[in-house]
């Protein structure tokens, strides 16, 4: 792909017509351990093909599954519960993968070594070290203390019961609710400590149930109080994966900051599990307008958005990136709090967001774990270059900003393949559409 992608020259046409994003990638990642794990061939129709989604068919097929792609579906023959095979793992920039599979290779019969690209590296692994080694695995650091590369040996966990207090990413937890039900007496997690990110727990706790696992949660007055999963073997299901909630914001998004857009997102669903569906609900807080249809949800351009005086979006990390774009095209002054995550992304986000925001014309505070932004001036569209370190949600969002704003040039905009490989013809589809009228941008 080209070096950079430059923005359409006449910035705020309002969008038209439809798009459906790609497949769930936090529920196709999920889904594919999980049919890995499962006894018989199960069937993933509508499941993400990206880097991260890759990755984690890769390392299945390592460890011992058979994977096999045929007409657009993904079919997966399980190991009903132990891994066979072995080998080095790589997970590429994945936190999701690396994290998943060092839980996953606990399951293996053999040897197990996980690793990544350098920033991959650099993300904090000993959490999950540390919780799995309190059930019993046998991990080994090959460099440097709770980093990557990391060696699981083959000695399957049997600890049933653990506290988890605060974690630098709910992927831990998630990672060992995906193991549970293959566990010989299953697992009982106890939270003593607020819980990072609990609507990505919540959204694995449900993807557990679609495949017949029984999950017993108790609440607490501030939040998840413990989890608790029996020993169920998997058996193999045909699994519909939805559009990707993450995707599908920074669409709702650029609908939102230009007056007058009236843009289709088929497939989005109201009652949708996935964290960042809640970045649609935030901005209709903000002014912005969503209609719910049996298509899909219906985003409308308001003559103006408001922004938010303050919101919490720590249970919508990465979608909270495209919230940022939409405060920076608001009329008034917006604070996004909750973003601890943020530093510990693909680069340290919050950072990312201010210089580049700054780029664009926004003035930006960054204080702890939230960033706040003073809207940029739209009719500043003097030509910015963004650099979007090796993050496919800079460079989505970015891209979105340059719809409204104009004079806005995507530095690598090859990274999105990490989540959503189409991007950029998808971007060029609609903002033809919305020259044309023609209402086919459904990828």
């Amino acid at each position: 792909m080209a070096d950079d992608y430059r923005l359409v020259d006449s910035p705020g046409v309002p969008l038209r017509g439809q798009i459906r994003a790609p497949g769930s990638k936090s529920i196709t990642n999920r889904a594919i351990l999980l049919a890995a794990l499962a006894e018989g061939r199960s069937r993933l129709t509508g499941a993400l093909d990206s880097d991260d989604t890759k990755r984690m068919k890769q390392a299945v097929a390592t460890l011992g599954a058979d994977v096999v792609e045929e007409d657009g579906s993904l079919f997966i023959e399980g190991v009903s519960g132990r891994f066979t095979g072995s080998g080095m793992i790589h997970a590429g920039l994945g936190g999701t993968p690396a994290r998943f599979l060092l839980a996953a290779a606990c399951l293996a019969d053999e040897e197990v070594v996980i690793d990544g690209e350098p920033r991959l590296r650099e993300r904090p692994m000993d959490d999950g070290v540390a919780l799995l080694r309190g059930i019993g695995a046998v991990i080994e650091e090959m460099g440097d203390p709770g980093r990557l590369p990391l060696k699981v040996l083959p000695q399957v966990p049997t600890g049933n019961h653990i506290q988890v207090g605060a974690t630098a990413s709910s992927q831990f937890i998630s990672a060992l609710m995906l193991i549970a039900p293959t566990l010989p007496q299953g697992l009982h997690i106890d939270f003593i400590d607020h819980v990072t990110s609990a609507s990505y727990v919540r959204l694995t706790a449900a993807e557990l149930v679609n495949w017949g696992v029984t999950v017993e949660i108790d609440e607490s007055p501030v939040g998840l109080a413990s989890i608790r999963i029996p020993h169920t073997p998997l058996k193999a299901m045909r699994r519909s994966i939805v559009p990707d909630a993450s995707s599908l914001a920074y669409w709702a998004t650029a609908a939102t900051i230009i007056p007058g857009s009236d843009l289709l997102l088929v497939g989005a669903c109201e009652d949708d599990m996935q964290p960042d569906a809640a970045v649609l609900r935030a901005l209709v807080s903000g002014g912005g307008r969503i209609d719910w249809t049996r298509e899909g949800a219906r985003v409308s351009g308001p003559a103006t958005f408001e922004g938010w005086p303050c919101i919490d979006a720590e249970e919508m990390p990465d979608g909270a990136i495209a919230m940022a774009v939409a405060a920076a095209c608001g009329t008034g002054e917006s604070c996004i709090t909750g973003l601890s995550t943020l530093r510990i992304k693909e680069t340290d986000r919050l950072e990312a967001l201010r210089a580049e925001l700054e780029k664009a014309g926004a003035r930006t505070i960054v204080d702890g774990d939230s960033i706040r932004i003073r809207p940029l001036d739209i009719q500043g569209d003097s030509e910015v270059s963004i650099a979007t370190y090796d993050d496919h949600r800079m460079a989505m969002a970015f891209a979105v900003l340059g719809l409204r704003r104009g004079g806005i040039i995507i530095e690598d905009p090859g990274c999105v393949s990490k989540s959503y490989p189409s991007f950029w013809d998808d971007l060029d589809r609609v903002a033809a559409m919305s020259t044309t009228g023609d209402n086919a941008a459904d990828s």
